[in-house]
């Protein structure tokens, strides 16, 4: 067995230090700096599904798409890239399509037409 030396000892603690940061990462991915907010997804995408809900033919519109997009601040390319960053961890984004689906839920009246399945 050899003996503990000062040199070690940093090394043994510099692991245990980055172990520890990475597991108060929490539920950050590690690209996830770059993209909008859960809850900007969220509200955007309730937006555009309540918006295909009340239209005829169950589509968004490109001048309503874009209006939405615009009042939240968003691009097409933000809400792909979302997915595109959270997709590989599926607990997560079953938590937002969730999310998703209880508020779209809760903002449901009578008059509103059914959902398709």
């Amino acid at each position: 067995m050899r003996p503990v030396t000062a040199r070690g000892v940093r090394k043994f603690l510099a692991g245990g230090l980055l172990c520890l940061l990475f597991a108060c990462a929490g539920d950050q991915a590690p690209d996830a700096a770059g993209t909008i907010s859960r809850d900007v997804f969220v509200g955007t995408y309730v937006e555009l599904r309540t918006a295909a809900l009340h239209s005829p033919d169950g589509r968004v519109g490109p001048e309503a798409k874009a209006e939405i997009l615009e009042s939240n601040g968003v691009t097409e390319a933000d809400l792909l890239d979302y997915v595109d960053v959270h997709g590989a961890r599926l607990e997560f984004m079953v938590e937002v399509w969730a999310e998703i689906d209880d508020t779209l839920r809760a903002l449901r009246t009578e008059d509103d037409p059914a959902p398709a399945s």
